[in-house]
C-alpha cells in the first residue's frame, strides 16, 4: 500500500453550525417532504376543512324554528283569527270647504304649476292632469261657497280703468304751478 502524506491545510474538524433561519426553512422543508398525499378522510370530507366551521358559516332560513303557534284544527283557527286584534284603516278626517279651499290656495305644487303656465313653459302629462283636477275642484268650491260670480266676467279694475281711458285727461290741471305767460 502506498503511503499517503498529511497536508498541511487540515479541513473543518467539527460540523458547521448552521444559523437559526436556516435550520427553521430546513426543518419546514423536512416536514412538508414528509406530508405527501391527500389528508385521511379527503374522500369523505369534501371541502377539506372542518365540519363545524361550514355548518356556522350557511345561512339560516328564519322560518326554520318559528315559535309561533299553529293552529291545526278548523276551530282553533277561527277561534284565533277572532282573537286577533284587526287594525281599521285610518279614516282621512273631512275637510270643510273652507278649509279644502284654503289648503288648495296654499298647495305649492299648484302654485309652482301655475308660475310655469304664465311663463309659458310645457308641462308634462301628469302635471297637465294634476292641475286640470285641481283648478276643477277650485272652481267647484268657489262656486259651493258662492265666492265666484257667473255674470261678471270682467275684473273690477277694467271698469275704472276704461273710464280713466276715454276720459280727455289734462295733466296741467292738476299741476300746482301757476302759468307764467
Amino acid at each position: 500500500m502506498t503511503r499517503i502524506k498529511k497536508a498541511r491545510t487540515p479541513g473543518r474538524i467539527g460540523a458547521r453550525k448552521e444559523s437559526r433561519e436556516t435550520a427553521e426553512q430546513g426543518r419546514e422543508r423536512k416536514r412538508k417532504a414528509r406530508r405527501k398525499g391527500l389528508t385521511p378522510g379527503s374522500r369523505h370530507n369534501v371541502e377539506g376543512g372542518k365540519q363545524g366551521d361550514h355548518a356556522r358559516k350557511a345561512p339560516k332560513d328564519p322560518r326554520l324554528g318559528s315559535r309561533k303557534p299553529v293552529a291545526l284544527v278548523q276551530e282553533d283557527a277561527a277561534r284565533d283569527a277572532a282573537a286577533m286584534p284587526r287594525v281599521k284603516p285610518v279614516a282621512k278626517k273631512e275637510l270643510t270647504p273652507e278649509q279644502e279651499l284654503e289648503a288648495l290656495e296654499n298647495d305649492e305644487r299648484l302654485n309652482t304649476l301655475l308660475d310655469r303656465v304664465e311663463a309659458g313653459d310645457k308641462l308634462s302629462k301628469d302635471d297637465k292632469v294634476w292641475l286640470d283636477r285641481t283648478l276643477a275642484r277650485h272652481q267647484q268650491l268657489l262656486e259651493q261657497l258662492g265666492l265666484l260670480d257667473e255674470d261678471d266676467d270682467a275684473e273690477p279694475g277694467d271698469d275704472l280703468w276704461d273710464r280713466f281711458m276715454d276720459a280727455e285727461l289734462d295733466p296741467a290741471q292738476y299741476r300746482d304751478e301757476e302759468d307764467k305767460s
